[in-house]
């Protein structure tokens, strides 16, 4: 699979305040920072060549607040979690919303989760976690397949997002660890 590049030719000048970017490392199976190196108007900053997978991993992997009312609260052992700058500044009308998801609850989670897979949870987590892509545009359809594999204790997700063009933009597979919780 080749590497997306956004902002490519797209007939503007270098962005002086381009937002930091992450890099895929198939090979070590997470994302990373990746610095800028000599860009002339980001010297010393991080690179902002792959923003749409910088922001499928930010909405995926942020652990978003869990609120009391949730049916798997229980499964936060009593810490909520959440990322601080939702407390500061969320804006509705720029279709903003709370950043991250709550796939972080499935971490120690069993297979079956008040009688639903967990896969199921995974792919309702992550489509909440993913459609204010939608709503800001930068997508206009996203696919998610989430799969358990027992043997393994894993679980596989896959996601796609489509452009406006209806071209395939983004496709990457995800592997959530966790440990089998007993009882």
């Amino acid at each position: 699979m080749a590497d997306i590049i956004v902002r490519a030719a797209e007939g503007c000048a270098p962005d002086s305040a381009l937002p930091w970017d992450s890099v895929w490392d198939a090979e070590r199976g997470f994302a990373d920072w990746a610095l800028a190196g000599n860009e002339p108007q980001n010297v010393g900053g991080l690179q902002a060549k792959a923003a749409i997978a910088t922001a499928v991993t930010l909405a995926l992997f942020t652990d978003k607040r869990i609120d009391p009312t949730h049916p798997l609260y229980y499964l936060a052992d009593g810490n909520p979690r959440g990322y601080w700058g939702d407390g500061i500044d969320v804006r509705d009308d720029l279709f903003e919303s709370a950043l991250g998801s709550h796939l972080w609850l499935l971490e120690r989670a069993p297979l079956l989760i008040k009688g639903v897979p967990a896969a199921t949870w995974a792919k309702q987590f992550a489509t909440e976690a993913l459609s204010t892509l939608i709503a800001q545009g930068v997508a206009t359809r996203i696919e998610i397949e989430a799969t358990q594999d027992e043997l393994r204790s894993r679980l596989n997700l896959i996601v796609r997002l489509f452009g406006r063009d209806g071209d395939l933009v983004f496709d990457r597979k995800f592997d959530l660890l966790w440990k089998q919780v007993t009882g």
